[in-house]
């Protein structure tokens, strides 16, 4: 339930934003950075990742994020700060359902394993 609820939630720009904004530090600014090179929000950014997250993931995949986050005092923000590093660290792809378009985010696919 945690990792739906964290991809309903951050799918949308304003909540996405506002979520980055508690993470905050470092973390925050290098995401703000990424979306900024991109040409766009930071909301927009980071609901464009989680989505893309969401029809990516499996449910192996998932259920490694779920365990992750499980028990941490603020889970959605873990889960999406793990959501997120891939994103910032590799290189890949990401449909941008807007554009209908896909732009680069230096993430690949294999990112997603480090879940597990």
């Amino acid at each position: 339930m945690l990792v739906t609820d964290l991809i309903h939630s951050c799918s949308n720009e304003m909540v996405a934003q506002a979520a980055l904004k508690c993470i905050g530090g470092r973390f925050a600014e290098r995401v703000r950075v990424a979306a900024q090179e991109k040409g766009m929000s930071v909301g927009r950014f980071v609901s464009i990742i989680v989505r893309d997250f969401a029809r990516r993931a499996d449910d192996g995949v998932r259920e490694a994020l779920r365990e992750r986050i499980t028990g941490d005092d603020q889970p959605l923000l873990k889960g999406l700060r793990a959501v997120l590093e891939p994103a910032l660290e590799e290189g890949a792809l990401f449909a941008d359902e807007g554009l209908g378009r896909p732009f680069a985010v230096n993430m690949s696919c294999a990112g997603a394993h480090q879940y597990q």
